[in-house]
Parts: structure tokens; sequence; C-alpha cells
């Protein structure tokens, strides 16, 4: 198991499957403060929302969804979404669909979702490679951006190499493997 994956997994055992229990002892305002804060964090943890472009806000646990997205299947999955947070009575989702508009965040390619998984994926690496006597970790660069994992600098032999390189594509929501290791003997 990777420490994404672990990290991933405590992030919504604990956002979304624990607080159901909590939120029902809840009431009035409080609980449409919870309730928000849970579609806010179900909203930032999917990879295909700008969530910074959607405002929530919530009120005897109906749900108003303001903000601007690209596309109608955006607004649905928005939509849908805070739909399935337990608690929630209704949305009614006001998302304009405007598929020429740019965030800042979308200008630099980036959110949330997607800088978590680059944070992740070069820290699991780093410590996989820690944690591995045929490979010398504090050698190793290792930098992910887009799913792209860049390796640079020196291994001890092509057997550790092949294992930095291995390492680097086992990991979720790697899309490539950039390759500057130097064998040095």
């Amino acid at each position: 198991m990777t420490i994404k994956k672990t990290l991933a997994g405590a992030i919504v055992l604990s956002t979304i499957s624990i607080t159901p229990v909590l939120a029902n002892d809840w009431q009035g305002k409080t609980n449409d403060a919870w309730l928000d804060g849970k579609i806010e964090t179900a909203l930032m943890l999917n990879s295909e929302l700008n969530n910074f472009e959607i405002d929530t806000k919530v009120n005897k646990s109906k749900v108003l969804l303001t903000g601007t997205v690209t596309s109608e299947i955006e607004k649905d999955l928005a939509g849908q979404i805070a739909e399935n947070v337990d608690g929630v009575n209704s949305v009614d989702n006001k998302l304009e669909v405007n598929p020429n508009h740019k965030s800042k965040v979308a200008q630099t390619g980036q959110n949330f979702s997607r800088t978590w998984h680059d944070l992740s994926t070069t820290a699991g690496i780093n410590v996989k490679y820690a944690a591995n006597d045929d490979i010398e970790a504090t050698a190793i660069d290792v930098d992910t951006k887009n799913g792209k994992v860049m390796l640079t600098g020196t291994v001890k032999n092509e057997t550790a190499h092949d294992l930095a390189i291995e390492i680097a594509k086992g990991f979720d929501h790697v899309t490539d493997v950039e390759d500057n290791l130097q064998v040095v003997n």
C-alpha cells in the first residue's frame, strides 16, 4: 500500500465516513457548517473539478452551489457530489457554465487534487527509496509535475537504476518517468 493511498484513505475516512455519525447530533447552523465543510472537502478531492471556482452555502441542510465551471458535465458532477454527502436534503445547483472561463488555477494547469497527487507521489517515492538498501535515497532527486516523475542524481549500479525506475513507475497517478539518473561505480 502506498503512502498516498494511506493518506487519502485517512482523509476520506475522517471527512466522509466518520462525519455522518457525528453530524446526526449537530443541529442548526453548526450542522450546516459541518455539511459545508464536508461538501467542500468532497469537491476538493475530485480531480475533475476546480473547487476554487465553486462556492457552497448550506442553510437548513439545503445546499446552494454558485460559481463558474467550464462544462455541463462539471456542473452535474458538482451537484451529484453535493447530493451524495450524508445529511444534505437538497441541492440548488446555480453553477454557471462558461467553456471559456479560465481561473488562475486553471491557467497554470494545477488544481488541488493534482497538486496533492504530485506531492504525495514525490514523498512516497522518496520513502520507498529510503527504505531500500539497494538505493542511496539521498543521491536521487525526485520531482513530480502533472503525474510525470523526473529522477535526477546517481545510483551505484544498473540494478539500482532499474529498481529506482520501477519504484517510480509503480505509483498511482504516475503518467511517465523521466530518467536522468547516472550510474557511478
